[in-house]
């Protein structure tokens, strides 16, 4: 649910894991940016496809809200940079 601290952002930068289930399968993911933030990719359908994309440069946009000290985002939508 969306609140309206939430901002619209984009943000480059790597996908990388951040958590893995007792079988190693990687359950959730983030972006690592450049100038080394780090945001929690909300889970939802939209994501699905960045779990293939792990170490690989993406732009991603969408609301970021802070929860806990953490910036976390819901993603609307993604594109993968070639570089």
């Amino acid at each position: 649910m969306l609140s309206a601290k939430d901002r619209l952002m984009t943000i480059r930068g790597l996908i990388i894991p951040v958590n893995w289930d007792e079988m190693g399968k990687v359950t959730a993911i983030a972006t690592s940016t450049f100038d080394e933030e780090e945001y929690l990719l909300d889970y939802n359908k939209k994501i699905d496809r960045l779990f293939s994309l792990i170490r690989k440069e993406v732009e991603v946009t969408g609301y970021v809200r802070k929860e806990k000290g953490k910036k976390i985002m819901k993603v609307q939508k993604f594109q993968l940079k070639r570089t």
